[in-house]
């Protein structure tokens, strides 16, 4: 029995297991639930299907979905990144439904997110306890629940996978062996791929945290490394920033326009939060929780029991972990000057999104903290228990979150993607709007509303005749 306790507290693949299948049984209750519900699943069906619309037009590249928007097409994939669009939707395809595809893929970014966490904390403490520990509190955090269930927030749940490999690669350069300097360039591709708010906002925290080494970075070696990951970074990306920099030359897109976005300082102060709200929900209207639960307060109130314990080693790194996560959530709240702030970090929208950087940040923390506190205990016996009991407790809590995401009509889900399939040429009043041109959204209510399937002639006289068009294809004489 303690020879096998041993092996699952010391090997790497046992870990890597539990933390797949915990990943997977969070994700899984989505499965009796609608996406359709959540804030953004309306979008998401649409987008993918919108994908699979435009493969079966044969246009290459599919940056505009065609029959959306009444027609006029919607440009959703020029400017949604492609790892949340194309992996949903080969995994619909292989599962003959789009809506179950985007759930499994909601569930297998739990559980990778889980594994690059592990990763970075291994390389910092190298300790696999404590790296345990810190993926399972980053996977059951309750925020992520809220990005999942309330929101859908694809593109922000999956870039969660993306920051442990940005700074594992980044500590690892600064700090280790710099022969994993190259997941910077893994993490940050992963990251632009996924969701461009994240990476900025992970970018900024990545420049705090080299000037903070600055000495140890100002070094040839380090500098040419860094150098290197930048360019390859560029480069790979490039298929997705370049057609994105082309469509927003070629016409002003609603997406790059604070004042229909909502993204200057006065709105998004507006949506800051209170303190209270960490601990009481106080009946948000748009339904997202922010409150953080027992658990994430306890394992912040060990910090002052364990301080003095934490391995100087990696103290640092906990010193710049635990400060970062809480100006996270200081950047949430209502005292933090967003007013103030220039105009591409108000692009955050909504100040509350910083919780998921917190989540991030702290875990590794929490997780240390866990690990001397009990570290005290003598007995290795005694020391196991608690830790199968802290696992326990934090098991029981998820269940407890979990519940509150009542089970609803999933069939609504696929009813909705038939709905879309069958009838793509959905009015532009039930879409978000964001990725048209900014002068569509001026005429929505006469141009797009009433506009005609025809060859328009602005300037001269001339008459069009044999007019043919089908999706992105169009043939007139």
């Amino acid at each position: 029995m303690k020879k096998m306790i041993e092996i699952i507290k010391e090997k790497k693949w046992i870990h890597y297991l539990i933390i797949l299948i915990v990943g997977l049984l969070i994700g899984t209750p989505f499965f009796w639930s609608q996406i359709r519900e959540t804030h953004d699943g309306w979008l998401h069906l649409i987008r993918v299907v919108g994908l699979d619309l435009s493969f079966s037009q044969g246009e290459y590249p599919f940056l505009i979905a065609p029959f959306i928007c009444r027609n006029f097409g919607y440009s959703m994939a020029a400017f949604y990144p492609p790892i949340v669009t194309y992996i949903p939707y080969i995994i619909g395809v292989i599962a003959n439904s789009f809506n179950i595809g985007l759930k499994i893929f909601a569930a297998l970014t739990v559980a990778l997110s889980g594994i690059t966490m592990y990763n970075l904390v291994n390389e910092v403490t190298k300790n696999k306890m404590i790296s345990f520990l810190a993926s399972i509190i980053y996977m059951i955090f309750p925020y992520r629940l809220e990005m999942i269930y309330t929101r859908f927030a694809i593109g922000e749940f999956t870039a969660l996978i993306f920051t442990p490999i940005v700074f594992e690669g980044l500590y690892n350069l600064l700090n280790g062996d710099q022969k994993k300097h190259f997941y910077i360039a893994i993490g940050a591709i992963g990251l632009i791929l996924s969701h461009t708010i994240s990476t900025l906002f992970t970018a900024i925290f990545c420049v705090i945290y080299i000037l903070i080494n600055i000495k140890k970075f100002l070094k040839r070696d380090t500098i040419i490394k860094c150098i290197i990951n930048v360019v390859f970074i560029l480069l790979i990306s490039a298929f997705f920033l370049v057609p994105l920099c082309e469509f927003e030359s070629q016409a002003h897109y609603s997406f790059f326009e604070p004042s229909v976005m909502r993204t200057n300082g006065e709105n998004t102060s507006a949506r800051t939060i209170e303190l209270y709200q960490f601990l009481k929900d106080k009946g948000e209207i748009d339904g997202v929780s922010f409150v953080v639960g027992i658990p994430t307060l306890i394992m912040l109130c060990i910090t002052i029991l364990v301080y003095q314990d934490i391995d100087k080693k990696f103290k640092p790194f906990y010193i710049i972990s635990f400060a970062f996560g809480i100006f996270s959530i200081f950047m949430c709240t209502k005292y933090f000057p967003w007013y103030y702030m220039p105009q591409i970090i108000d692009n955050i929208q909504y100040p509350w999104r910083m919780i998921g950087f917190a989540m991030f940040f702290t875990s590794p923390v929490f997780a240390m903290n866990i690990y001397y506190l009990l570290n005290n205990i003598k007995k290795e016996r005694i020391k196991d228990i608690l830790y199968i009991l802290v696992i326990i407790t934090l098991g029981l809590f998820t269940i407890f979150r979990l519940s509150i995401y009542q089970a609803n009509d999933k069939s609504i889900d696929k009813k909705c993607e038939t709905i879309i399939r069958n009838n793509p040429v959905i009015s532009h009043f039930n879409v978000n709007r964001d990725y048209l041109p900014l002068k569509a959204i001026k005429k929505q209510s006469t141009y797009l509303l009433y506009r005609e399937d025809r060859v328009y002639v602005l300037k001269g006289n001339a008459t069009i005749e044999n007019e043919n068009k089908q999706g992105l294809n169009l043939k007139f004489e």
